[in-house]
């Protein structure tokens, strides 16, 4: 298959805009689901999960898009990251917020999302079987066939 220059360009477009929609949900359900056990609500702290969310993703889904997840399909690898990314985010929170406690609530959600997301990438890379290399289908051409 002829891999154009055009056609390289606009997938990973739309995987770092996808990433960038994709990682401001997750942020946002992470942050909602904390906010729902701490029964309280803080509005710019759900819009600064977000877009920190978005930044992460922006970045996050091309690279292992066009590294890790090239055989897996679309649907399984941005709903496999973003539960990887959410409980990831839960449990550096918890696990940093506390061990190193003032400057592990901040840090321990940022990090827990990327491994978060890093460990759903690599677990749906060896879910999905590899693919050994097919024949081409020879199809008849004229009556020379």
């Amino acid at each position: 298959m002829k891999r154009s220059p055009a056609r390289i360009l606009a997938v990973t477009a739309g995987l770092v805009a996808g990433g960038a929609l994709f990682g401001a949900v997750a942020g946002a359900v992470a942050v909602t689901i904390l906010m729902t056990l701490l029964t309280t609500f803080d509005r710019l702290l759900l819009l600064s999960a977000a877009q920190t969310g978005a930044v992460l993703g922006a970045v996050l889904l091309p690279i292992a898009g066009w590294t890790l997840l090239r055989r897996v399909p679309l649907w399984r690898t941005l709903t496999g990251t973003i539960v990887g990314t959410v409980i990831g985010s839960l449990v550096g929170l918890v696990i940093l917020g506390f061990i190193a406690y003032p400057i592990g609530v901040f840090i321990g959600p940022l990090l827990g999302a990327i491994a978060g997301f890093l460990w759903a990438a690599v677990r749906l890379r060896r879910s999905v079987p590899v693919a050994h290399e097919v024949e081409r289908i020879r199809v008849p051409r004229g009556a020379d066939a």
